[in-house]
């Protein structure tokens, strides 16, 4: 029984490890990858280089399976409109967050205080920049512009609210897909 609960805590530790390397590489900027310093990818994350053709150790450490992963996963959410901003990064990885503790703390806010925190404290953002991102006006009801395509709001609640912006559940009008959109993004 006793290894049991040894060999639990130990997979928490490999779990909380494996995340944080996830959320930490999925935050980090192109330009500050390892991959990008040894021109492996380019300041869009595009492969410039195949992976059986690195040489070095820094070479292989920079573009591991885990970092290839991740690059494809953060290449896809950048054709998301509002994901390819900074804030629009850190909330996808507060959102991957919340979705996976939600149910392991009692004060859902605990979540986001302590990414806010962690972002701020290891300098990827100030709160001057957190705080301009908050709007807390409420969204109408009617048809917008969304890069280009039209969406149409129904619902004017939101959904959830992530580092301080409300997020609305819209409808876009060509495909008839659910669309999650800040008001920021709506014209």
């Amino acid at each position: 029984m006793e290894s049991t609960r040894e060999n639990l805590a130990e997979n928490r530790a490999v779990d909380l490890f494996v995340a944080y390397r996830f959320l930490r590489i999925l935050t980090t900027p192109w330009e500050d990858q390892e991959a990008f310093s040894h021109g492996i990818i380019d300041k869009d994350g595009k492969l410039l280089r195949k992976h059986n053709t690195l040489r070095t150790e820094a070479e292989k450490a920079s573009f591991t399976l885990l970092h290839r992963l991740i690059f494809n996963l953060k290449r896809l959410l950048h054709k998301i409109p509002g994901v390819r901003t900074k804030l629009g990064t850190y909330a996808t990885a507060l959102f991957l967050l919340k979705q996976h503790f939600a149910g392991q703390v009692e004060d859902e806010h605990t979540i986001e205080r302590t990414f806010r925190n962690w972002l701020v404290d290891n300098g990827y953002t100030t709160e001057e920049e957190l705080d301009e991102a908050v709007d807390n006006d409420q969204l109408t009801k009617g048809r917008y512009k969304l890069h280009g395509e039209s969406v149409v709001v129904y619902n004017t609640q939101p959904v959830d609210r992530i580092l301080g912006q409300n997020i609305y559940q819209a409808v876009h009008q060509d495909s008839s897909g659910e669309v999650y959109v800040t008001r920021e993004h709506l014209r």
